[in-house]
């Protein structure tokens, strides 16, 4: 089986002591698509949904090899008992042209493996904002402003574990931000 990496939270500024994050494989931040399969992989996963024929099918790619490698990295059969799977929202709400649900479909990816997985986006995008890694990032207290519950999700209840799911961590706001 793939591992999965516990991050130190002493090197994410909005992470605490007690926060369980992992990742997989090493993002070389400014080094573009030719650093490392990883970056490779990331940078294809965040083609816009407007773009090309070329770029798209490079995302769904790259939708496929990030769903096999968290579904080789995870326990499956524990997670359908035990865990409700959330994507981590886009930059932009639904209504948004460049909305881009890439980490649902990594989950959906993930999902054609063991189909009862409860996988929901309970967390959404309320209004469009910059990309954090773009320009200025935002603090957890100021996505936590942009960001909204999905109530009609919440008709089934979570299961005991929620897992959220990011294509990239660089400080940890975000993560803050979906778990308050």
């Amino acid at each position: 089986m793939t591992r999965l990496t516990k991050l130190d939270n002493d090197e994410y500024r909005w992470l605490a002591d007690d926060d369980d994050c992992y990742h997989y494989g090493e993002y070389t931040s400014k080094g573009g698509f030719r650093a490392s399969d990883t970056n490779q992989q990331i940078w294809n996963l965040k083609n816009k949904p407007t773009a090309g024929k070329g770029a798209l099918y490079s995302k769904g790619k790259a939708v496929e090899y990030w769903g096999n490698v968290l579904a080789n990295c995870l326990e499956l059969e524990y997670v359908n008992q035990f865990c409700t799977l959330i994507p981590m929202p886009w930059s932009k709400p639904t209504t948004h042209a460049d909305y881009d649900d890439r980490m649902l479909q990594v989950l959906r990816s993930i999902a054609r493996r063991k189909p009862s997985l409860d996988i929901r986006p309970l967390i959404i995008q309320t209004e469009t904002r910059e990309s954090q890694h773009l320009g200025t990032r935002l603090t957890p207290t100021e996505l936590r402003e942009t960001l909204a519950i999905n109530r009609s999700l919440l008709n089934t209840p979570i299961k005991p574990h929620v897992l959220v799911f990011d294509d990239v961590i660089t400080m940890g706001s975000s993560y803050n931000a979906i778990q308050s």
